[in-house]
């Protein structure tokens, strides 16, 4: 897709479709399709895991202003759900290469730090022993001892601090050891896995609130027993989490309601990409693959990380800031607009509004991580922007087809339809609607349930009510015609069966 220069006359919130299949000149679009062929997995897959990896790397040290003149952060929180075999952690092991690369390098650098700070620990103990000891003797002699205690303050104030810890990833972290990285080590920290079940089972998962604000870039507090409170202020915090589609159910079974009430799930840019699996074929002649692109791209993300470094010696520096040039501004305003315009009865969100009110400004951070991954200059660019928001359009298709609850009405009038089903493949066409209700599936014996799925079904084509003499009774093939039954005698009328 070649992305116009005006947003003007087009609208930015069409029908859901991902336009980035087509090949674009960018570092990032063209990072995502050498990665994709090489490995074999689903394009949009590795655009939503690569969006993650990206914005772990920008997330501690840059902001994006909004049109509305707020900061917000570049962290994301990322969810991609693919079958076993999808090959998850195939790619994110290539993603993760230059995170881990640069953990690596700085791990090194931070054990060399502890045994020099335990030198320097040493060295300052022996004089504040000595301190001590020229303390107790003047206090022997009743001598004054302001000046000793002055020495001693003075002392204490120099006392060496300890050496930060340089990570950016975390697989599966408690509350509290997280808590405590983006409080004391570095205040900025993604959690990734390629097995959601890890993330989704952790107890950091299950403190919604703390992790929705966190994600937002809210200010929180975190009280513990016995032990100063934790204070977690400008701190960033991203999710990269990929899983199954039954790992996921059998959380949203779990406690789904209770997290889509809390706002989590609205803060999700969601994946669902098709398998390639029996695609994959291996051609023995083919040519060693070429990573052009995927080395440019680990390379910048490389750059990236390590600017995390100065977060290790002056937490508390201003991030940069990054803001749209005016074209971009206008367009984000338009797109916020054409959002809220679709939260209206009969809208495209008038069901999901708590997804669409986080659609705009998570369009914004999208297109700060992608402006920092091409190495651009200056204000972001409305090609950039354009490109987040149709990240941000395809995201919402699909977080429609995984979160947004079907009505009670519909689920149950699939599961009699299946139960139907199987007495069709037998070749069962009449019920009894007494029948259906004492054989039917469980939760359909309460009539009014019942009742309002076999209507559902009866609108939708799939069974007519009839009444055979005082008995009600359910036609499941009503666009097969009726073909009479044969009589042993001839002068009774026929019937079909009915069950």
């Amino acid at each position: 897709m070649s992305y116009p220069m005006t947003p003007y006359g087009q609208l930015l919130l069409p029908p859901g479709q991902l336009h980035l299949t087509e090949f674009t000149d960018t570092r990032f679009t063209k990072t995502v399709m050498e990665l994709s062929h090489h490995l074999q997995v689903p394009t949009d897959m590795v655009l939503y895991a690569l969006l993650g990896v990206i914005s772990t790397t920008c997330q501690g040290r840059y902001r994006v202003k909004l049109p509305t003149h707020q900061l917000r952060p570049l962290s994301l929180a990322i969810l991609i759900i693919v079958t076993s075999g999808g090959r998850k952690s195939t790619l994110l092991k290539q993603l993760m290469e230059p995170l881990l690369k640069v953990e690596w390098e700085e791990r090194q650098v931070y054990r060399k730090r502890l045994e020099e700070h335990a030198a320097e620990i040493a060295q300052w103990e022996a004089e504040r022993d000595g301190l001590l000891r020229a303390f107790k003797r003047q206090r022997g002699k009743g001598t004054p001892v302001e000046i000793d205690s002055s020495a001693l303050k003075a002392h204490e104030n120099v006392k060496p601090d300890h050496p930060r810890r340089f990570r950016l990833a975390f697989e599966d972290a408690t509350d509290a050891s997280l808590f405590a990285h983006l409080a004391h080590e570095l205040p900025s920290a993604s959690l990734i896995t390629a097995e959601g079940k890890t993330l989704f089972d952790s107890a950091m998962f299950k403190a919604f609130g703390k992790l929705n604000a966190l994600i937002s870039g809210d200010r929180i507090t975190v009280d513990r027993a016995n032990q100063p409170a934790l204070e977690l202020d400008h701190v960033s915090l991203g999710v990269l989490a990929m899983t199954q589609p039954g790992v996921l159910q059998t959380h949203l079974d779990k406690r789904g309601d209770e997290a889509r009430e809390a706002g989590l799930y609205a803060r999700l840019l969601v994946s669902q990409p098709v398998s390639l699996s029996g695609q994959r074929f291996l051609n023995p002649e083919a040519p060693s693959p070429k990573w052009e692109a995927w080395q440019e791209g680990r390379a910048r993300l490389e750059t990236l990380a390590r600017e995390n470094r100065l977060l290790l010696f002056a937490p508390e520096t201003d991030p940069t800031v990054l803001e749209f040039d005016q074209e971009a501004n206008r367009m984000w305003v338009q797109y916020f607009n054409e959002i809220e315009a679709e939260m209206q009865p009969g809208g495209r969100f008038e069901h999901s509004q708590d997804h669409a009110s986080k659609l705009a400004e998570i369009a914004a951070r999208t297109a700060g991580s992608l402006h920092l991954f091409e190495g651009e200059e200056g204000l972001i660019r409305p090609e950039t922007l354009l490109q987040a928001i149709d990240l941000c359009n395809w995201s919402s298709v699909n977080f429609h087809s995984v979160f947004q609850p079907v009505p009670q009405i519909c689920r149950d009038a699939q599961l009699l339809n299946n139960w139907f089903q199987d007495h069709r493949n037998r070749g069962i066409r009449f019920l009894r609607r007494t029948s259906v209700r004492q054989r039917g599936p469980n939760v359909l014996r309460n009539r009014d349930r019942l009742l309002a799925a076999i209507e559902e079904l009866q609108v939708n084509g799939q069974v007519v009510q009839f009444m055979d003499g005082k008995t009600a009774t359910l036609d499941v093939m009503p666009w097969l015609p009726i073909v009479p039954q044969p009589t042993h005698q001839a002068n009774l009328p026929t019937q079909p069966t009915i069950y």
